[in-house]
């Protein structure tokens, strides 16, 4: 077997049975499909029984999304892994091109990929990476020149995909890189962990992934294979990524603040985790990490002073607690004064307040 997809779900069955679809319809020959039910109640049974005889199910009870990767990964019998959300789509050459890749550089350990985004209303956007990880590629100025050291033009893989597929993404004039970015990755976020394929072999080097991390998981697990492998990087899109209401990750929700607060708690979690407690790695990049901690520890701070709800005690807490975020930022050397004199003040004045910051970053760039 070539390559194992994993598709963990839960409550998507009017999603489910579209991304099977785009996993069956890939123009490789050896794939399995491994969904992991993590204790849907919904109609996800219904929805996988025409399947049965083309993939692999397997229903656990619900544990989130980093347990029911584990649980496929330990199911897969493929050389090579990715992963399928339960609400997005692949396109048909993906698993192709990412393995040809994998199969002509033993030396790497994963090939991620651009992806594209839409929506059900019509919303589509061919080449998502740049704009989903603007912090780096454009706020941040990184370039693929600047992350890799090695490229090599796409139509070195023009067996891997169809002529007319070939074509439409303007193949002889993309190309695939390859570098050590675990430095990039641990201060910016550039890999979008879905289009990963990695070889099963590095679970044996890296481990599984690990729920501390809670919605970085996956970030975390990319990380620790970029720590010890080189790895590649496709110029094309291979995966289609769908917004919606019900998206885990989404801020656009009137809990926006509290998942906010969770996103930027996660990531700094991470960076502690590899940049912080590797004494190793600290010793020789304390600026760096410690820059990039204050800042992680600022973005939690921000959305924990933004924070309005019914509860008297929580409008006190959260503030507080924002508190603690700014003091680890001054101790890393980094105060932000303005800020600590904000949460003491009413909700009012710091909507004010960020009125003020926003008015100025806008000056500013």
């Amino acid at each position: 077997m070539t390559l194992s997809v994993i598709i963990p779900t839960f409550n998507r069955a009017d999603y489910l049975g579209g991304s099977i679809d785009s996993v069956l319809a890939q123009d490789l020959s050896e794939i399995e499909v491994i969904v992991v039910d993590d204790g849907s109640t919904d109609d996800t049974a219904s929805v996988i029984e025409p399947y049965l005889s083309r993939i692999r199910y397997i229903r656990t009870s619900n544990n989130g999304p980093a347990i029911a990767r584990n649980i496929g990964m330990r199911a897969a019998t493929g050389k090579y892994v990715s992963y399928l959300d339960d609400d997005d789509l692949y396109y048909p050459f993906k698993s192709r091109i990412q393995c040809a890749v994998l199969d002509a550089h033993p030396e790497i350990g994963m090939v991620y990929s651009d992806f594209s985004a839409f929506d059900d209303n019509g919303y589509f956007d061919e080449r998502h990476l740049r704009e989903y990880h603007k912090s780096a590629y454009l706020r941040g100025g990184l370039t693929y020149d600047s992350i890799f050291d090695e490229i090599l033009p796409l139509s070195n893989y023009a067996d891997a995909m169809t002529p007319a597929d070939a074509k439409r993404l303007d193949r002889d004039n993309r190309n695939v890189y390859f570098g050590n970015i675990f430095d990039r990755y641990l201060m910016n976020t550039i890999v979008f962990t879905n289009s990963m394929v990695f070889r099963r072999e590095v679970l044996e080097v890296v481990g599984e992934q690990e729920t501390k991390f809670h919605m970085f998981h996956d970030l975390e697990f990319a990380l620790r294979i970029c720590k010890q492998f080189r790895v590649a990087f496709i110029d094309i899109p291979t995966y289609k990524l769908r917004y919606h209401p019900d998206q885990i990750s989404t801020t656009d929700r009137k809990d926006g603040e509290l998942v906010a607060i969770g996103i930027q708690r996660d990531l700094l979690r991470v960076t502690r985790c590899h940049g912080l407690w590797d004494q190793a790695y600290f010793e020789k990049n304390k600026i760096a990490v410690n820059r990039q901690l204050a800042r992680l520890a600022r973005a939690t701070a921000i959305p924990m002073m933004a924070v309005e709800t019914d509860s008297r005690h929580k409008n006190k807490y959260y503030p507080k607690r924002a508190r603690k975020y700014l003091r680890y930022s001054a101790q890393l050397g980094y105060p932000e004064r303005f800020l600590t004199l904000m949460t003491y003040l009413p909700s009012l004045f710091r909507r004010i307040g960020f009125m003020l910051l926003s008015l100025r970053s806008r000056y500013k760039n």
